[in-house]
């Protein structure tokens, strides 16, 4: 009598890892990349929000509206807050989240903040501000012209 086992052998057990190790090895850097570059767009996305929501309060209040870094100076890539006029006291209306450890962005040279006039134009600095955005093998440009216009991939020409 012929006695049949059940299962895998240990031949088609090996294989099968071996197939599951291959397409581990090439789907992991692709996903690596996929997050990278959603991370990317998220952040770049949010600071756009930001910069837009300032300008919209300029134009909705009527005042001038101020986006520059929470703690002061020329770090961008922390937390970034709007504010309800330039002079202070000011009124903090709007906190853009900080971006992630290891992204870059770099600004004009010399911006330390940037202002938007009651009719949603840039009142500072005097010439459009451009913005590049760097996390990893991902760039993005923002650029906020001088009528107010915020545009994301290009320029303001």
């Amino acid at each position: 009598m012929k006695h049949r086992s059940k299962g895998f052998t240990l031949i088609e057990l090996m294989i099968a890892v071996a197939v599951l190790a291959i397409l581990i090895t090439l789907a992991v850097p692709a996903f690596t990349g996929t997050l990278q570059r959603t991370k990317a767009d998220t952040e770049i996305s949010d600071l756009q929000r930001g910069i837009n929501y300032a300008r919209l309060e300029a134009m909705d209040r009527g005042i001038t509206t101020r986006i520059r870094p929470t703690a002061g100076g020329s770090v961008w890539t922390g937390e970034l807050s709007v504010y309800d006029s330039p002079g202070t006291p000011a009124n903090v209306l709007r906190v853009v989240p900080a971006m992630s450890s290891g992204a870059t962005l770099t600004l004009t040279s010399g911006v330390t903040n940037i202002d938007f006039n009651n009719l949603g134009g840039l009142a500072a600095p005097a010439t459009a501000v451009v913005i590049s955005y760097t996390l990893g093998t991902q760039s993005r440009t923002l650029s906020v012209c001088l009528n107010g216009r915020i545009v994301l991939g290009g320029s303001c020409g």
